[in-house]
């Protein structure tokens, strides 16, 4: 409550006690206005004066404490502005109409975000978003591109218009009909998903739609491991120029490339990003150097005359860097797989693989990473060779993925140690 200071003031006597409520309680909060006089000041003794231009101060009490603060003026009329305030900080109705008024202002905020958002036209925040990308290179700028035309066709043919209108529902039925390789879906929702949470943030959008998308598994986790046969990568490597022959010009014959890219990957287990990767100066004898990109570690392997053949063979591409086979250097290693995924998946067209089961079998590049560990597990080689030879940080992964083929190893020492014992003389139950 604030007082007059009359009530609390005798002319010369200065401040006296204070008090206010029923049953002569001591009132948990009073504010005085009084002027601090300078020594100069005729009205001196007189705190309650009002003309002089002395600086005035408040006198609060509160909940047995004592308090100055001063009002920052000297206008007495200013002053009590300011006790008043003062005490409306600490009125419980007033502060119960601020509190309803806060939450009326947000209310209208919030409406007025959710129709800012109806009205934010999607395309145009596409292009924003694109635009505020920190130098992107030339092929993930067109990543972004193809991205934003993808999302605007999804958008006309739901009519959605705005930004606002981009729900979750939408967006989940949008990702399950995607057909494309799963690292393109993987960084497709990596791109909605960025561009959604970047709108949020600057409120074009009160909520944000992505939030509740899963990421897309890659083929490594989502496909069985599966090796290829000797007759099955033979099919393969026909393939690619089954692939050439059906290209209408020279700059879409990627048969050599593919030819490469399969060979390196068939006889070293390298990923495909880090054959992608790979630089035409490491590539020195019969010997292949790269750094991985999963893990940084240091790859060098020997290779046969075969691989390093097909890697001369790769044509040097304009839209390629000087020291790469298959990388412009102006993107990361996730745009360019997305690049290449597309044409080895045509591989498709022209095999016609089957599982061990019969069932027809599709081709995916992880399969010469599974060729290359089986091969050596059968051949004999250690395990812990083999997980180290495929850059596993521990033998329990590289155990997970090729275990029925380290049986079948097993089976096979194990056949061969009967027959050079039935050679010794020796019977076995069921012989």
């Amino acid at each position: 409550m604030y007082h007059d200071p009359s009530e609390t003031f005798d002319k010369g006597a200065g401040l006296k006690g204070l008090t206010h409520g029923t049953n002569s309680e001591i009132a948990t909060f009073t504010v005085t206005l009084f002027t601090r006089h300078t020594p100069e000041c005729p009205q001196k003794d007189n705190p309650q004066w009002k003309q002089c231009k002395c600086r005035k101060s408040l006198y609060i009490y509160e909940n047995g404490k004592v308090s100055y603060k001063s009002a920052k003026t000297r206008s007495w009329k200013q002053a009590e502005t300011i006790a008043q305030a003062e005490c409306d900080l600490r009125d419980p109705v007033k502060i119960k109409l601020a509190s309803i008024e806060a939450e009326e202002a947000a209310k209208k905020a919030k409406e007025a975000a959710k129709k800012a958002a109806r009205d934010y036209n999607l395309e145009d925040a596409l292009s924003q978003w694109i635009a505020g990308q920190k130098r992107p290179g030339k092929e993930t700028l067109k990543g972004y591109e193809t991205f934003r035309r993808k999302m605007l066709n999804w958008a006309a043919s739901k009519s959605i218009v705005n930004l606002g209108d981009v729900t979750p529902d939408a967006l989940d039925a949008w990702v399950a009909s995607w057909q494309d390789a799963r690292a393109t879906q993987a960084m497709r929702v990596s791109r909605l998903k960025s561009f959604l949470t970047w709108a949020f943030h600057l409120k074009k959008i009160e909520d944000n739609p992505a939030v509740m998308l899963r990421p897309i598994r890659s083929e490594v986790d989502a496909e069985e491991t599966q090796p290829l046969t000797a007759p099955q990568f033979a099919e393969l490597i026909a393939a690619t120029y089954k692939y050439d022959a059906d290209r209408r010009v020279d700059k879409d014959r990627f048969g050599a490339d593919l030819r490469a890219i399969f060979m390196v990957q068939r006889w070293t287990g390298l990923r495909l990003s880090d054959v992608l990767m790979l630089p035409r100066s490491r590539v020195r004898g019969n010997r292949i150097t790269t750094k991985t990109q999963k893990t940084g570690d240091q790859f060098e392997q020997v290779v046969p005359v075969a691989v390093i053949e097909a890697l001369d063979a790769v044509p040097v591409r304009k839209t390629m860097h000087a020291d790469q086979f298959f990388w412009s250097r102006v993107c990361d290693h996730r745009t360019l797989a997305g690049m290449w995924t597309p044409r080895i998946r045509r591989m498709n067209k022209y095999v016609s693989f089957k599982d061990d089961h019969g069932e027809p079998m599709s081709f995916h590049s992880h399969m010469l990473r599974d060729t290359f560990a089986v091969e050596l597990l059968l051949a004999g080689v250690a395990l812990e060779k083999v997980s180290k030879l495929l850059g596993h940080k521990s033998i329990r992964v590289t155990e997970k993925h090729y275990a029925p083929w380290v049986r079948s190893r097993t089976d096979q020492l194990e056949n061969e140690m009967k027959a050079a014992m039935r050679r010794m003389g020796a019977a076995f139950a069921g012989d």
